[in-house]
């Protein structure tokens, strides 16, 4: 009878509260059609009688107050509508995307712009200029303006000593690189001897604003000659043993390589932190500036068999070498690892790896063979050995030895507790690792640098607070692009750190998941006007909370790996506070593949707010444009979805699964329950939603969607995941561009289709 009773008021309450949500629809849509007819004076009228319904949810009622807010400020009634967001800000729940909504509005009110691109610091006039150049060894003639060194080493140490004089003006210390290019020898170190102040801040920049200056951790390996070794030939493929050309280190001037080892994602050899894991500095060949193909087998796809069950002859021959890896995708297809060939097993002709082997164990595996030299068998394949100290390589028709080159020498910059630091026009190329790495740096500006061709991350950010990356391009990448992690997620300070108008793009080229084009970690970070493309993984992996991530164009993202979104989170129902809104998602994943969204929130992620994005083509399989995988508390409003398997898709978790991940110390959400403290007043008053953390498992809202030529709305809905005036369209026309849009915006989306992406 208890049972009967429970289900009978559950029931009354369910209906009513779906009553409340289709009597609040139907008037919202009353109200908004008035509005795009134009007939503004009969919507504001209409959007104060739905206010003044006391039975409005909270979770919509900001949504009506902002609704109204924005008619009054169009028909410029700018007091109504200040009086309207001050009303808005006291309602019990404001997701964080309309809080951000209120303060644009109250700027817009105040005559202050509001979205406007963050300007590059002005070149301000200098208090001291240093050049380097190898010009000549020593500070130039008595009498000269021009102080001039011939390494960047010795313009920095110069440094302590020009902030000690007396009566320094106001201004940059600029160090001016005037060589065209400099050989990196070994990688400039920067310390806190070497930190700027905020008025004398350190400059390193080129000479030249239309020509960036490079740094060139590369060798070029000039000498050549054909294997003619009998004891190399009878390894190599029949039909490569006439073609094969060999190149020595001692010859060609190569040092600090010793030793070849791979990593990846699931590695343990690369076991790191949650946001990353550890890069090896790989060496590289590059061809007039394209990167070779290591020698392998398959050339151009992988194997799809258990180790357990491949036999073949040919690993006699991978096992004869000490330098051969084995790439793979051994149990997930998100987790991709290299293990070290080890030998043939003298009992049942099987591989043998060599210790310590991937996080995740060995099952029906995708893979291939890496620097073997009995699979060298095509032009531009190579293979090194650490060991004999050579490189064997078939050449194209069209190589030239000048042009090829070999990273030999990285990172190319690190600075450890350095601030007020500018480097500005440097191009690294060639580098082998990462190319710079800032730990506990702050009032960091990296402005118009380009990184490319490089077998690690572009630049890694440990630390420290208002960095500004603006305008810099990373592409042709073995790992990811930017690794930030700034501000203090745990005290909830933010990091007043920006990622601006940066192209990145062709990563992954070594590690294949997880190097996303942005680790994004710690509080309160933006990344707006970027493009990602052509990424194996995701754009963005986000760990933190409070940033924003806007206007940028995300395209060809999780083109091979498995159950990833373009922008992806895992683990952490605690990441709070961040808003994704104004970007365009496109050609996401691989059709009928593999599982891939624009956004894909993981495991118990929960309180985004992803709002007024355009996907396109960016739902594959089971994952819809946006997938949710058992969080609540999540806001998808105002997103237009075209030509997708499904606009949202929702793994839900049910009440059972939710508890027990909170109680199970190997979870993740366990681990972000218990090591950061959610219950004290500053969280609970920071995100007020976290008071019902540990109950209503799967709710989520979505809320003013349209979704065009889209098969299903919400994929796998559970009854927990509210919806409100979304709206299904069937279309022939397909928007290859964010202005193809226009036809679908209404008049209080804000989506500023012209800024999408990078700009002049």
């Amino acid at each position: 009878m208890k049972l009967l009773k429970l289900f009978i008021i559950t029931l009354f309450f369910s209906q009513n509260a779906f009553a409340q949500t289709s009597s609040l629809e139907k008037n919202l849509q009353k109200a908004d059609s008035m509005w795009k007819s134009n007939h503004l004076n009969q919507a504001l009228e209409q959007y104060k009688l739905v206010i003044k319904q006391d039975s409005i949810p909270e979770a919509y009622q900001s949504l009506i107050y902002l609704r109204l807010a924005k008619a009054q400020f169009w028909a410029k009634q700018f007091k109504e509508c200040r009086a309207t967001l001050m009303q808005a800000k006291t309602l019990p729940v404001v997701p964080d995307h309309h809080r951000l909504i209120i303060e644009e509005l109250e700027k817009r009110l105040d005559g202050v712009s509001a979205n406007e691109n963050t300007p590059v610091p002005a070149d301000l006039i200098p208090a001291v200029k240093l050049y380097v150049t190898s010009s000549t060894n020593a500070v130039s003639k008595s009498g000269s303006n021009k102080i001039v060194y011939k390494t960047l080493k010795q313009a920095l140490e110069a440094i302590p000593t020009i902030l000690k004089k007396a009566g320094l003006l106001k201004g940059p210390i600029e160090i001016i690189l005037e060589k065209e290019t400099f050989d990196l020898n070994e990688t400039i170190q920067l310390h806190a001897e070497n930190s700027g102040t905020k008025d004398n801040p350190v400059v390193i920049r080129s000479a030249s604003e239309s020509k960036q200056v490079i740094i060139n951790g590369g060798r070029a390996l000039k000498i050549w000659k054909r294997e003619t070794n009998p004891q190399v030939l009878v390894r190599l493929p029949k039909g490569s043993r006439s073609k094969v050309w060999v190149a020595d280190f001692n010859q060609n001037k190569v040092t600090g390589i010793d030793g070849l080892v791979f990593g990846g994602f699931s590695s343990k050899r690369a076991a790191g932190t949650s946001a990353t894991f550890n890069s090896f500095p790989v060496p590289e060949l590059f061809s007039n500036g394209t990167p070779q193909q290591m020698a392998r087998w398959p050339n151009d796809r992988d194997t799809i068999v258990s180790l357990k069950d491949f036999r073949s002859e040919r690993a006699l021959g991978w096992a004869a070498d000490p330098d051969v890896w084995l790439h793979g995708y051994w149990l997930y297809l998100w987790a991709d690892a290299y293990e070290k060939m080890g030998g043939i097993s003298p009992r049942d002709s099987t591989i043998q790896l060599q210790p310590p082997f991937n996080n995740y164990g060995f099952g029906k595996s995708k893979w291939h063979v890496v620097n073997a030299l009995s699979e060298l068998d095509s032009p531009g394949e190579w293979c090194i050995s650490i060991a004999q100290g050579k490189i064997w390589y078939i050449p194209s028709v069209s190589v030239k030895p000048e042009y090829m080159i070999l990273s030999m020498k990285g990172p190319a910059l690190t600075a450890e507790n350095c601030n007020y630091l500018t480097i500005k026009g440097i191009d690294l190329q060639f580098i082998r690792g990462d190319g710079m790495i800032f730990t506990n740096c702050s009032h960091l500006t990296l402005a118009k640098c380009s990184v490319s061709n490089t077998s690690g991350l572009g630049f890694k950010i440990a630390g420290g607070r208002n960095h500004l990356v603006h305008s810099c391009t990373i592409r042709s990448m073995g790992r990811g692009g930017i690794d930030i992690d700034s501000g203090d997620k745990l005290k909830l300070i933010g990091s007043g750190s920006i990622i601006e108008n940066c192209k990145i793009s062709n990563l992954s080229r070594i590690d294949r998941t997880y190097t996303p084009a942005i680790v994004l970690a710690g509080d309160g970070i933006k990344v707006r006007n970027c493009l990602f493309a052509n990424i194996p993984s995701s754009g963005i992996r986000l760990e933190g909370n409070d940033m924003l991530v806007e206007l940028n164009e995300f395209t060809k993202c999780v083109i091979e790996s498995d159950d990833q979104g373009a922008i992806d989170v895992w683990g952490n129902p605690l990441y709070r506070g961040n808003i994704i809104r104004w970007n365009f998602f496109h050609d996401i994943g691989i059709p009928n593949l593999h599982m891939a969204a624009g956004v894909r929130l993981d495991d118990a992620i929960s309180g985004f707010c992803i709002f007024e994005n355009l996907f396109l083509r960016s739902s594959n399989n089971q994952f819809g444009g946006i997938q949710i995988h058992g969080g609540k508390d999540n806001f998808i409003e105002g997103n237009i979805f075209t030509d997708c398997h499904a606009a949202i898709s929702q793994s839900a978790w049910g009440d059972k699964r939710w508890q027990e991940s909170i109680i199970d110390k190997d979870h993740p959400m366990y681990k972000a329950l218990h090591t950061t403290d959610w219950q004290s007043e500053s969280w609970q008053k920071r995100y007020p939603a976290l008071k019902t953390l540990t109950t209503n498992p799967d709710i989520n809202y979505a809320i003013d969607n349209v979704a065009i030529n889209v098969e299903t709305f919400i994929l796998r809905k559970s009854k927990q995941f509210e919806i409100l005036n979304n709206k299904l369209l069937k279309s022939e026309n397909h928007p290859a561009v964010a202005d193809d849009y226009m036809p679908y915006k209404v008049p209080w989306q804000n989506i500023p289709f012209e800024k999408i992406g990078p700009y002049k």
